[in-house]
């Protein structure tokens, strides 16, 4: 009899826990989700008010936007729609657009592979202090210009 009182009791004991683990994986999957729709809704709402800047020729929000479609945060991801972006905030002075504009040509993101123009971008963003952009202005003109400074150097025998 005792024996059989405890394994009701056992019995009861994981059935309740069973429950609680239920209850508690529900509780989580509806926070995810949750959160998850909140992420959604404040990408919405960061999209339509960024557009609505960007349109008005908010240089910050055109980059903004270009971000958000290069990286696919907040909405589906594409690149010509990004390049157009990071192009409108690179015209209007953005340096940091200026660089993407040469990643986006060095890459063929969102537009075909073109290393004169990713040189004269990142030529464009070194000017206007953008550090990164040296270093990839270097390297492309290493490859566009092979034999450049051949021959210029001294050698230390």
């Amino acid at each position: 009899m005792k024996t059989l009182l405890i394994a009701i009791l056992l019995l009861a004991s994981i059935n309740l826990n069973a429950k609680t683990t239920d209850m508690y994986q529900h509780a989580r999957d509806m926070r995810v989700s949750s959160a998850h729709q909140q992420n959604v809704k404040n990408g919405s709402k960061k999209l339509f008010f960024a557009t609505r800047a960007a349109k008005k020729g908010n240089v910050v929000a055109q980059f903004d936007l270009a971000m958000m479609y290069a990286s696919g945060n907040g909405v589906a991801k594409n690149e010509r729609t990004a390049f157009n972006w990071f192009h409108k905030a690179a015209r209007n002075g953005h340096a940091e657009a200026k660089y993407y504009m040469g990643l986006s040509f060095l890459q063929g993101r969102g537009v075909k592979k073109q290393l004169h123009l990713a040189r004269y971008w990142f030529k464009l963003a070194s000017k206007a202090g953008y550090s990164k952009a040296v270093y990839h202005l270097s390297k492309v003109e290493k490859v566009l210009f092979p034999h450049a400074n051949k021959g210029n150097h001294y050698s230390m025998r």
